[in-house]
């Protein structure tokens, strides 16, 4: 019988984590959101944008926060149950 390093085996086998499902996905478009608002609002604060584009971003970001939050603890929920179950 060989033994396995539990430091090498474990996260090779196991199923949960951050790449399974299409969580990493939405994390990335909400990634992809938080670039956008931060490139506009740094144009914004150069000058190279009106102010009206601060205003239209708001929404675009808190969305963003919201989404990614509610996203986490489902993504939470479903891994604790996963790993509850035999």
């Amino acid at each position: 019988m060989k033994l396995q390093r539990p430091w090498v085996s474990i996260p090779a086998t196991d199923k949960l984590g951050a790449t399974r499902g299409s969580w990493w996905k939405s994390m990335v478009v909400i990634g992809v959101a938080v670039v956008f608002v931060v490139v506009v609002l740094v144009l914004v604060d150069t000058d190279h944008l009106s102010r009206g584009w601060a205003y239209a971003c708001l929404p675009i970001a808190i969305v963003a926060a919201a989404a990614s939050r509610v996203l986490t603890i489902f993504k939470a929920a479903a891994e604790d149950k996963d790993h509850t179950q035999p």
